[in-house]
């Protein structure tokens, strides 16, 4: 089980401060969207150069000429690079190839789909996908305090309930593709997130805006790592 944190600045400076505290802590950093639409991919360079043992996702969110972006982003260092689910199988493929041929692999963001989440994760993962990034729905608890009708809209969208998309999602793959949960974590419904047993954690304010991120992370890790025994 990996943990990842999400770097959605808009500064790669800001972004390098956030993280140098918790990086020992860390499997993944993601260089967000944001980031890499600000800085271009010199971004990923700059998170490398600064944290050289931890794998770098660049959020790309491919839609199409993903080989070509692929590519880049790999050279300039990432591990992994994201595609949006929706686009087409062969757009996929594509980015599969570089990645297979870079030594990376490829992530697709689930929460642009429109229903048919299962069979469409299925189809990912014959593709060569190797994570399926799933909203966790946990938000719920925060947004409903504030309109009345998040429950009903939110459950609706996550199958029912917090995290059950979470398992209906694994249930759908077969073994070569993992879960990676994403949206609203923390350390107080941590413990329902690792009952899912997700292959990534994807965490941002949780640790980078808690008032001791070391210790929100050592936390993470432990907790993650007990689970994982």
């Amino acid at each position: 089980m990996k943990l990842q944190v999400t770097l959605d600045t808009y500064s790669i400076d800001d972004g390098i401060a956030l993280v140098r505290g918790v990086a020992d802590y860390l499997d993944v950093i993601e260089v967000g969207t944001p980031l890499l639409l600000e800085t271009g991919m010199s971004a990923i360079d700059r998170i490398k150069e600064a944290f050289p043992s931890v794998n770098i996702m660049a959020d790309t969110k491919i839609w199409h000429n993903g080989a070509r972006i692929a590519y880049s982003a790999f050279s300039h260092g990432a591990s992994a690079v994201t595609v949006l689910s929706a686009a087409t199988d062969q757009e996929i493929e594509a980015v599969v190839d570089v990645a297979e041929d870079c030594g990376g692999v490829v992530v697709a963001d689930l929460s642009d789909g429109r229903g048919g989440l299962m069979q469409r994760a299925a189809e990912l993962e014959d593709l060569g996908v190797r994570y399926m990034v799933v909203p966790s729905g946990l938000r719920v608890y925060e947004d409903e305090l504030h309109d009345h009708d998040a429950f009903h809209r939110n459950t609706r969208a996550v199958g029912g309930m917090p995290l059950a998309l979470v398992r209906n999602i694994e249930r759908a793959l077969s073994g070569s593709a993992q879960v990676a949960v994403v949206d609203n974590i923390t350390l107080n419904n941590l413990d329902a997130v690792l009952a899912t047993k997700p292959g990534i954690l994807l965490v941002g304010r949780a640790i980078l805006s808690a008032d001791d991120p070391a210790a929100a992370a050592a936390e993470f890790r432990r907790r993650m790592d007990e689970a994982a025994s």
